[in-house]
């Protein structure tokens, strides 16, 4: 190819290079997408929009970036960051202070949208927009906004944008909200348990609120546990069982009405963990569609953690112990280790004993501290900055041999291991050595009584934590090589404490009866030789104290010598004797059953079960009379056969507690009784029988009483009146009428009769009987539920209200019955009845059966006034009169009734817009036809008079014609031949009249251009008609019977309504019927009339057809 063609061929190229390279240097012009609002150097959000979802329940927000390229303030997006607000209003830059932000959005990630341009969010970037959620709160049901700030960095300066335009960055139209309210278990809590290894879930039924709705059937509580928190956002994952990045279980299903469940936890545990708790409802929003409420708005999931741990911390695994003297005879070992960094709020406790020990609950370790963590001011531990802790002990004087220490670490919720280890444990040997003594001194020993010697001494100087073993001997004191065979260990005291009892059991006893005669040793363990863990000094130097005295010897019984129950006092006096040995106490024992079971034994023991002690301590001082009385208090209201012993206790408390049965023995059956007698009263009449009614009358009574018990003297009886009746005068003594003493389940009968005359006047009864039992318990009973009566009742009804008040009751309301019986004793019932239909003014009478009254009210609680009070529907009564009649029946028999009539009645608006009522209607007269009297100048009148003037006029006419046919023909004059016949035409007949045919006297035939009738049936001829045709030929003709022809009758627009204004229009049938030819009803004007109030419709007879 020549170089003139390759420079054709690469002309095209080069233009083309030329052209680029002038569009590059051209300065780039802003671009403006025509979708933005608003100032684009404002970075305003533009299209916002929300939608929500009511499946979730969240509110999704989209926008986008401004779409307006300016290399000016384009690039300030990948700065900017949109601020997301919510309201119940249009936001607007007046409003946005009150409006709530929920959500900052990058408004360009630069990471991803590195070229400027690609952060535009229309056609000219490539930018996909923004969407931000709002998760909306139970129970919500309202319209709410949402807007959109932004704010940017520009030049290392913040700036922030206050443009809300509508539709661009602030919603114009908001988004209804509606959410379901929350029904879940409130006031959820949990609590971890240590000592227990469990933590107790407990929280309030939704359903047990106030005001709220049973739980519906088959309701479930679902319980779940997780090492993450539960909450709206995985509720449902988690409620569908679908993988998640943390443990979670479903612990529980219970039923509804559990309020608390435990959850054990495993040993060796040691987590965190997160409850939630929600109800499971089968059908709960439809048929088939069960509700789970998995947001967990009403606190029904853990926020925070609960910590289950229950397992131990670690050992301190460099523990150390050195130990360096003193110049004064004490020494420091300190103690040494480092902290451990896996628990925080931990604690040190260190153990030591003599010798090395596994666990620090064997008997020898004891505590020598208990060290916190050491955190300085700005909450860095020591083992955070790699220090370790140290504690010195200060040994005292008189420390020597060998110690083991051990630490324990404890975490912040009180778990260790008891056990220990060899990096956690330290052997030192100690060496304070100074002079001290090895034993105690002041060693005494005092026997106290109650099978008790007291031990004292001064603790030994030198040492501490030392322990002190009481021992004892027999008759003699051994030496130091049989002391440990030759005494008997009682036990030990620590320090500090300085006494000890020595409390003799039931094995030791005197065999001659005789004191015991004891040698009391007390030696000191201490801790100085830590070799062999402690040292017992047993040189027996001035350690002992001896001998003693003891007084072991039971005390013989005591002889019970009489008892008396004393009702009228209030005790049983008890005497007995004894006295063997100076300053004895006696104790008095009650039992309330058969210690002695029936005679199977006549042994027994205070301290049996049974036995209560009913005088304690009685002391007799110096008394040396043998016999001993004391009164035993009785309660009141009390009749019992009770045992009653007494045993003896000597001055050192040796007590013989035997219970011996017999004459010789210290126990005695006594009837303890203050109770006062009781009776059973029995009223009976003149025949014998018994009167149960509280009135009396006049006639004879006899008054019987049972009592509770036997009395040795007879009772006696006062009858009395408060209106003056007095029979016994200040008392008479009742008769006894049977014994009863071979039936133990009566008691005796005694009978006092009188007398009611019929001149006593009403009023109450009073019958007082004295009564004294065995025992002098006095009774004095008083009976007035008797009474005179010489009245009857009153009864007063105070509704329902009577009907000559003008009152009356409508169906649908209530009819209240109210009434009360008063009387001067008692009502014995109070009774009511209906009659229906009272006075027959609507209906038949009936009357239903007495009955008892409801609803009844004592007001004085005697049954002296009764009141009724009873609701009845109106509708159960026919409209019309009725009566209610009420009797009060008093105790006596007497009786009084009274009657109320009442009124029902049904009543209703009829088309008229007038109130109607059924019984009042009823008892109207039937209302008389309206009668309509037409004036004589009315249209029916008018027709008369129309109808006479023509027939008077027709009359005038055919006397002028009749007049003008008799007389003679006139001559005809010449010219007149022509109108001679204008007459007969007139007339119908030719010149020639046929006077036969005229006027019947011979036959004529008819002339034969006579008009033909009309056809018709033989057997209906024509009728006559209504009116004589004047110029008609009268033709005498053969009378016949005339048939009946068919009338078609016309209708009037009343009678095709069905609206009959005459209730005579059969009569006028029956009269058309019987005329000779129908006769057509004139067509007259009614005038205007008024809607009767009442009607009857009339029916008309049927056609004949």
């Amino acid at each position: 190819m020549g170089a003139n063609a390759l420079n054709r061929s690469l002309q095209p190229k080069a233009g083309l290079m030329v052209l680029l390279m002038l569009l590059m240097i051209v300065p780039l012009m802003p671009t403006s997408a025509a979708g933005d609002i608003g100032d684009a150097s404002k970075l305003q959000a533009q299209d916002i929009a929300a939608t929500f979802d009511p499946v979730s329940e969240t509110t999704t927000i989209t926008w986008r970036n401004i779409d307006t390229f300016d290399v000016g303030y384009v690039a300030n997006l990948h700065e900017a960051t949109y601020t997301v607000y919510r309201h119940s209003e249009p936001i607007t830059p007046g409003t946005i202070a009150s409006a709530t932000p929920f959500a900052n959005v990058t408004a360009c990630d630069s990471g991803i949208y590195t070229q400027t341009y690609q952060c535009l969010g229309g056609s000219n970037g490539t930018h996909p927009g923004h969407s931000t959620s709002f998760l909306v709160g139970a129970g919500v049901n309202d319209t709410y906004f949402y807007a959109i700030t932004t704010e940017w960095i520009e030049n290392e300066q913040t700036y922030s944008s206050s443009e809300l335009d509508f539709d661009a960055s602030s919603l114009y139209v908001g988004v209804d909200e509606v959410t379901s309210p929350v029904e879940t278990p409130i006031f959820f809590q949990a609590e971890y348990s240590l000592e227990d290894s469990e933590t107790t879930l407990s929280w309030y039924n939704y359903h047990d609120l106030p005001n709220s709705d049973a739980a519906m059937p088959d309701t479930r509580i679902l319980i779940w546990r997780s090492e993450a928190e539960i909450g709206r956002e995985n509720g449902g994952a988690i409620y569908q069982g679908l993988p998640t990045n943390y443990p979670v279980e479903l612990l529980a299903n219970l039923s509804s009405e559990h309020s608390e469940f435990v959850n054990p936890i495993s040993s060796n545990t040691n987590r965190e963990s997160y409850y939630a708790i929600t109800y499971f409802i089968p059908n709960g929003t439809g048929p088939d569609e069960d509700k789970v409420d998995l947001r967990f708005l009403s606190g029904n999931a853990l926020s925070e953690p609960i910590l289950e741990d229950n397992r131990p911390p670690s050992h301190i695994t460099d523990f150390n112990a050195y130990f360096v003297g003193n110049v004064d005879g004490t020494g420091t070992t300190t103690l040494s280790w480092s902290g451990s960094t896996a628990e925080h709020n931990e604690r040190y406790e260190i153990y030591v004993a003599g010798d090395g020990f596994t666990s620090i609950f064997e008997t020898g370790p004891s505590l020598v501290a208990s060290i916190p963590e050491n955190v300085n001011e700005t909450g860095v531990s020591l083992e955070e900055r790699g220090i370790r802790y140290e504690f010195p002990r200060d040994l005292p004087v008189g420390s020597l041999g060998s110690a083991t220490y051990c630490i324990v670490l404890v975490d912040e919720i009180g778990l260790f291991d008891s056990n220990t280890s060899s990096g956690s444990c330290s052997t030192v040997q100690e060496d304070a050595y100074s002079t001290w003594e090895k034993e105690p001194s002041n060693v005494h020993a005092e026997f106290i009584g109650d099978r008790t010697v007291r031990v004292t001494w001064t603790d030994q100087l030198g040492v501490e934590g030392e322990r002190y073993h009481i021992r004892s001997s027999s008759g003699f004191q051994p030496g130091p090589q049989q002391f440990l065979t030759a005494t008997m260990y009682h036990g030990f005291a620590n320090d500090n404490v300085g006494t000890f009892d020595i409390v003799l059991n039931d094995s030791i006893v005197s065999t001659t009866g005789a004191p015991l005669l004891w040698y009391i040793y007390v030696t000191s363990e201490a801790q100085y030789v830590h070799t062999t863990g402690s040292y017992e000094y047993m040189g027996l130097n001035n350690n002992s104290f001896g001998p003693v005295e003891i007084d072991i010897t039971t005390p013989t019984n005591p002889s019970i010598v009489d008892a008396e129950s004393r009702g009228d006092l209030g005790f049983v006096a008890l005497e007995w004797y004894n006295l063997q040995e100076s300053n004895e106490v006696y104790q008095v024992w009650r039992h309330t059953g058969d210690p002695f079971d029936g005679g199977q034994t006549s042994i027994t023991s205070s301290d049996a079960e049974g036995w209560e002690l009913a005088l304690s301590d009685v002391d007799v001082g110096g008394q040396t009379s043998a016999t001993i009385i004391r009164n035993v208090p009785l309660a009141s209201d009390t009749e019992r056969d009770v045992w009653y012993a007494v045993t003896v206790a000597d001055e050192f408390n040796n007590t013989n507690s035997d219970i011996l049965e017999g004459l010789s023995g210290n126990s005695i059956l006594v009837r303890e009784d203050t109770r006062a007698p009781s009776v059973e009263l029995r009223l009976l009449d003149d025949e014998n029988s018994e009167y149960t009614s509280p009135s009396l009358i006049a006639g004879t009574y006899t008054i019987q009483i049972e009592i509770s018990e036997f009395l040795p003297t007879q009772p006696s009886i006062e009858v009395f009146s408060d209106t003056g009746y007095n029979v016994t005068a200040g008392g008479e003594l009742m008769t006894l009428i049977a014994d009863n003493n071979l039936n133990p389940d009566k008691g005796p009968v005694y009978s006092y009769s009188f007398t009611i005359p019929g001149s006593a006047s009403a009023g109450e009864m009073t019958f007082r009987m004295t009564l004294v039992d065995e025992a002098d318990n006095t009774g004095i009973i008083t009976n007035t539920s008797y009474h005179i009566d010489a009245k009857g009742p009153t009864v007063i009804i105070y509704s329902p209200s009577p009907s000559s008040e003008g009152s009356k009751y409508l169906y649908g309301n209530k009819i209240n019955l109210m009434f009360a019986a008063e009387d001067d004793v008692q009502i014995r019932d109070i009774q009511y009845r209906f009659t229906f239909n009272y006075g027959g003014l609507t209906g038949v009478t009936s009357t239903s059966p007495w009955a008892s009254a409801e609803g009844i009210t004592d007001v004085e609680g005697d049954l002296s006034i009764l009141v009724s009070d009873m609701d009845f529907s109106a509708g159960t009564f026919d409209a019309g009169q009725h009566a209610i009649t009420v009797r009060g029946i008093d105790t006596a028999g007497n009786e009084v009734s009274q009657r109320v009539v009442f009124v029902v009645d049904f009543c209703r608006n009829n088309l008229e817009g007038e109130t109607v009522c059924t019984f009042e209607e009823d008892l109207k007269a039937e209302p008389e036809p309206e009668k309509i009297t037409p004036s004589l100048s009315d249209p029916p009148y008018l027709l008369v008079w129309i109808a006479v003037a023509v027939n008077i006029l027709l009359f005038i006419v055919t006397l002028m014609i009749v007049q003008t046919s008799m007389s003679g023909p006139k001559k005809k004059k010449a010219g007149e031949e022509e109108d001679e016949d204008w007459m007969s035409e007139f007339i119908g007949t030719s010149q020639d009249l046929d006077m036969d045919s005229i006027t019947g006297t011979g036959s004529a035939k008819e002339p034969e251009n006579e008009e033909k009738k009309e056809e018709e049936p033989e057997s209906e001829p024509e009728p006559a008609k209504d009116e004589d045709d004047p110029f008609a030929v009268n033709l005498v003709q053969r009378k016949a019977r005339r048939k009946k022809k068919e009338v078609v009758e016309e209708i009037d627009e009343d009678e095709a309504e069905g609206i009959f204004w005459d209730d005579d229009d059969d009569d006028d049938e029956e009269e058309e019927e019987e005329e000779p030819a129908p006769r057509k009803r004139p067509v007259r004007k009614r005038p205007a009339r008024k809607a009767p109030t009442r009607k009857r419709p009339v029916r008309r007879k049927a056609n004949d057809d």
